[in-house]
């Protein structure tokens, strides 16, 4: 019997052996099943094939939804079968794989059975079905990749947008400064030449002063001179009147 596991994946749930392990399975004593399946393997009976065991324990692990339990299961089956593997342990260790989201091995486990089987449906659909997942996520990686790329294509030139921004604000920013201290110096002159007006101004007044000086002198030599003069006219007269 064959049961749904996800969408398309189906499930070989049927076991190897028509035994008293397979009725418990089939009765839903699930544990019992498992307990008498592994005291078979550990008694390493010849007539019993061991393929057979792993593949009812890897199927019933499958049935818990133990996943791990029954990939490692049908890891050893696959081992210890050397490359002599049932299609139907090929198949469900294709689904366990598929379930613990291994898609390539889940893949290449239902190539197996297929290469064993052809006929068998179920597997093929399952093959397409993953086949088509593979590609369906390398897609989806590569417009991820793309996307991711683009984006960081735009956020370099962003920052790029960013720098020149910045550096034509700060070109206008010196240029409106160079503009503001070149009007601060047309309306206040060069201090340099402050001095150099009052020198002259200096100068002038010294040259004022002087002349004025020179004046005075001047002026108070010609008093002078009149005041002797009044007096040589003065004694001129006093002789004038000695010799009357």
């Amino acid at each position: 019997m064959k049961i749904f596991l996800i969408t398309v994946l189906f499930f070989h749930s049927h076991l190897n052996s028509q035994d008293s392990g397979y009725q418990m399975y089939k009765d839903g004593d699930i544990n019992s099943a498992l307990q008498y399946y592994n005291t078979l393997l550990e008694m390493e009976n010849e007539d019993i094939s061991k393929e057979s065991l792993l593949y009812n324990i890897g199927t019933i692990y499958s049935s818990m939804n133990s996943i791990p339990e029954a990939n490692s299961v049908f890891q050893k089956a696959y081992n210890d079968s050397l490359e002599n593997f049932s299609s139907d342990l090929s198949y469900n260790y294709g689904n366990a794989l598929y379930r613990s989201k291994n898609l390539e091995k889940s893949l290449n486990a239902y190539r197996d059975a297929l290469l064993r089987n052809p006929n068998d449906s179920d597997a093929r659909k399952n093959y397409e079905f993953v086949k088509n997942e593979i590609k369906k996520n390398k897609n989806m990686n590569k417009q991820q990749d793309q996307k991711q790329d683009s984006k960081q294509d735009q956020d370099n030139k962003e920052d790029k947008k960013d720098q020149n921004s910045n550096q034509n604000e700060n070109q206008n920013q010196n240029q409106n400064d160079n503009k503001k201290n070149n009007s601060n110096n047309d309306e206040n002159p060069n201090q340099d030449e402050s001095p150099q007006v009052d020198n002259n101004e200096s100068n002038q007044n010294q040259e004022i002063q002087s002349n004025q000086s020179a004046e005075n002198i001047l002026n108070a030599l010609k008093e002078n001179e009149k005041v002797n003069k009044k007096r040589k006219q003065k004694k001129s007269s006093q002789e004038s009147v000695k010799d009357w």
